[in-house]
């Protein structure tokens, strides 16, 4: 049975859920930065991670997820197109990360209305493919020697910018009615199976 507590924790995580800030992680080969990400994103209530899985398949580092991938939605894609194109016809603009010069900067990136941040393969970054799709690019100002970020220290240092932005202006969280009973359903589903477990 699952206690008062919990079912309390499960709706104070649900009032901070954000439906409207996502990330979208192209072809990441380390499982160590795959499930970092995940954390991150569970941390700071995200409610949807994509993963896109066309040159790499990503594979997910139970040690570094510490069970996040349970609590969020992880849609994974073949194709990056058919994920993009998916992610654009639910309302969202999508901004790719990189470090090249000319990019937004990310405490400017617009976060007025749904946004999706994409990062790309550790090595090679984002495909020419996927930023054909972006409706911008954006890049983390650094003043250091080192030119470049571990993509789960950018993806990190991205979503806590963006979230509390969007807090700012959405309010804490955005999910509501069906698909926040939904979820919540789901959580103490989850939570049920848990326990009866231990």
């Amino acid at each position: 049975m699952v206690t008062e507590s919990r079912r309390r924790q499960s709706e104070h995580v649900l009032d901070f859920r954000l439906n409207g800030l996502t990330v979208v992680c192209e072809n990441l080969a380390n499982p160590h930065n795959v499930g970092a990400v995940l954390r991150t994103c569970e941390a700071m209530g995200i409610l949807n991670v994509y993963i896109v899985e066309e040159h790499v398949p990503s594979k997910l580092s139970p040690r570094v997820t510490s069970g996040a991938d349970a609590w969020i939605g992880i849609h994974r894609y073949r194709r990056v197109r058919r994920a993009l194109t998916d992610l654009q016809e639910l309302g969202y603009r999508i901004y790719a990360a990189t470090p090249e010069a000319g990019a937004t900067v990310l405490e400017e990136i617009p976060c007025d209305a749904p946004l999706a941040l994409l990062f790309g393969n550790e090595q090679d970054g984002i495909t020419g493919e996927a930023l054909e799709y972006a409706d911008g690019t954006f890049t983390i100002p650094m003043y250091g020697f080192v030119g470049s970020l571990n993509v789960s220290a950018a993806a990190a240092i991205a979503v806590y910018s963006c979230s509390q932005r969007w807090r700012q202006i959405h309010g804490s969280g955005d999910l509501y009615g069906a698909q926040r009973e939904a979820w919540h359903a789901r959580y103490l589903e989850r939570e049920q199976g848990r326990r009866d477990t231990l």
